[in-house]
């Protein structure tokens, strides 16, 4: 990023288009952050709305914070476009003559200045309303911008991980039709632009767009013609114009502050209490980390501060005044015996105005996988402790050894078969030989599942029209007459012949020789856990469901499938592999059940007609 600090080289020239360029043809690029201020309107005291940029953060402000982020990259000039500060000098201390030159702009010169600017340079636009959980990483920007020379707008749309977001579509009368589970960021599609943390445009492309956060931007952009994309991103912001998001923003920052082992500037006077220069702290004032008291800070007589906390520059908390777990802003007074918890400080803070203040209860976050919950006999929720842990890390190295090995054996071996069963398909009906479906495998990632086809070529868009007809529960599709079915498919489906292209994924790292059954987005859908579970590992042409599962398999128990899956996964080992793979050869690829208790003993005799249940709490 440091190279967009440069300009052109000396002796530009103007072409027959008019556009100047160096000697050399060369126009070097400058990126300009351009960070938004607004307005926050919960602090407590008399000094009303303040600058959201000129909250305290650690050991500066939000505005110091960000700047200290940019300058990593090299930047030397940031513009500021704010209405609170009225030019340069009135630029937070740790600001001013610092190496990042800071320009305040108002919103009716923005245009004016950024006439200064080439059409080459891009501004990065930064909102720190949305606050990125975590930090702010700005340092993919110079990739975007070259390989994309519209505008890009970075929109957060959560921290997935291995949970989901669910939406509730109802009809005109309120009642729910469908719950809709997203775990991608490609299906989020609601995200919008309400979550954009930050863009990176085109500076004079911007010139008489008035906006005051990105989503005005994006709209004036693609107003005037501009090209522009979203960039989805998957985590999780705090709303800094919020007092609880801002609070816990302060919480996580002075943690993390209070445990490095050095802070510039800032002296240590007890566990997790950072006191920076020239402050003034009566000897009976008690404080309790984590908190951070910043420059010219005065706690004077029998005063009380509990982390965390930060006391800004030049505040001060008067005699028998108490901060717990709040935040007060540069230059503010806590008056004498007055309460401020949970809170943030402006101006001056009186004991009527915030001694009677109660933080509000909000109800706890639960997140979605821990909705449905699925139990076996014992009770125990089976989503607990279904990864693959770093103990069982040596049986995935030889596992997927053993796939690479005996994949490879197979299809050489089967070689002659395949090429059969590819000659018959091709004379039984029109279409290609094989079929490939997106499937998800470990961690969610899609791969094309490949098989012999076994039906008609358009098979696929016939299946909505037959869906009623379904003979299986939970989110699968089964017919034993399926009128789509070709006569060779019949054959290849009931020696399961159809699936050996699959040995190309295992080949491939995309499934195992043993796993759960691979299955579609779609499919994923109904259970949390036990998507989160399957996707732990890769799936398998073969599985503990398949050999197992109940002898009238063509009603499809969903329950019974989510068990197995389950089971598999919390009992993983080479041995369990081994023993599937000989019950597969066995049944002939599961034509018939073996008991569980041959394959996991120690499971199998805990396990009853009502071994597996599922119960949404």
């Amino acid at each position: 990023m440091g190279a967009f600090a440069g300009r052109r080289a000396p002796g530009g020239r103007n072409d027959s288009s008019g556009i100047n360029v160096t000697t050399c043809d060369v126009l070097i690029m400058l990126l300009i952050p351009l960070i938004l201020d607004s307005d926050v309107s919960y602090g407590r005291g008399s000094g009303g709305s303040v600058s959201l940029l000129s909250l305290p953060l650690g050991t500066g402000t939000v505005l110091e914070h960000l700047i200290h982020r940019v300058e990593k990259l090299g930047h030397t000039e940031v513009l500021l476009l704010s209405s609170h500060f009225r030019d340069d000098g009135d630029l937070p201390r740790g600001v001013q003559g610092g190496p990042v030159c800071v320009r305040v702009v108002r919103h009716e010169s923005l245009s004016q200045e950024l006439d200064r600017y080439e059409t080459s340079d891009y501004l990065l636009v930064i909102d720190p309303r949305l606050w990125p959980v975590g930090e702010h990483d700005f340092s993919d920007c110079q990739v975007l911008v070259e390989s994309y020379r519209g505008a890009t707008h970075v929109i957060a749309v959560g921290a997935n991980g291995e949970g989901a977001r669910e939406r509730v579509e109802c009809d005109g009368l309120g009642h729910v039709r469908r719950v809709q589970r997203l775990y991608a960021a490609k299906n989020y599609s609601e995200a919008g632009g309400s979550t954009i943390t930050h863009s990176l445009v085109p500076a004079r492309a911007t010139m008489g767009c008035r906006f005051s956060v990105p989503v005005e931007l994006r709209a004036g952009l693609s107003a005037t013609g501009v090209l522009s994309q979203d960039l989805p991103r998957n985590v999780d912001v705090l709303r800094l114009t919020r007092q609880a998001d801002y609070l816990a923003l302060t919480e996580r920052t002075v943690g993390r502050l209070c445990r490095e082992p050095g802070v510039a500037g800032f002296q240590r006077r007890g566990p997790e209490i950072l006191v920076g220069r020239d402050c003034r702290i009566h000897p009976s004032a008690r404080l309790v980390g984590p908190l951070i008291i910043q420059p010219g800070a005065v706690l004077e007589e029998a005063t009380t501060v509990i982390g965390p906390s930060v006391v800004g520059a030049g505040s001060r908390v008067l005699r028998g005044a108490c901060v717990i777990q709040s935040a007060l802003v540069a230059g503010s007074v806590l008056a004498e015996g007055a309460i401020a918890r949970h809170v943030v400080v402006t101006g001056h803070g009186t004991a009527e105005s915030l001694n009677e203040y109660v933080r509000p209860v909000l109800a706890p976050t639960i997140p979605v996988s821990s909705v449905g919950q699925i139990h076996h006999r014992g009770g125990r929720p089976a989503w607990q402790s279904v990864g693959p842990d770093r103990g069982r890390s040596f049986h995935f190295a030889v596992k997927r050894a053993l796939d690479i090995l005996l994949s490879a054996a197979a299809l050489i071996v089967l070689a002659p078969l395949l090429l059969v069963v590819a000659v018959l398909i091709k004379l039984d009906s029109p279409g290609p030989v094989f079929f490939s479906h997106r499937r998800e495998g470990r961690k969610g990632r899609e791969f094309p599942c490949w098989k012999f086809r076994t039906m008609v070529k358009d098979a696929h868009r016939r299946q909505r029209a037959l869906y009623k007809q379904s003979e299986v529960d939970g989110p699968q599709f089964k017919i034993r007459e399926d009128p789509r079915v070709t006569r060779v498919g019949r054959w290849l489906r009931g020696t399961n012949v159809d699936e050996l292209p699959q040995l190309i994924n295992v080949f491939l790292g995309h499934m195992s020789l043993v796993g759960p059954r691979p299955s579609p987005f779609r499919e994923n859908q109904i259970c949390i856990p036990w998507r989160r579970a399957r996707l732990s590992v890769r799936p398998g042409i073969t599985g503990l469901w398949q050999v197992c599962r109940d002898q009238n398999r063509h009603m499809g128990d969903f329950h019974e499938w989510i068990f197995y899956d389950m089971t598999y996964v919390r009992h993983f080992s080479i041995w369990l592999d081994v023993k599937i793979l000989i019950a597969t050869l066995i049944t002939m690829g599961g034509r018939w059940s073996v008991p569980l208790s041959w394959v996991l003993p120690h499971v199998g005799r805990e396990v009853d007609s009502d071994r597996y249940s599922v119960s949404f709490a």
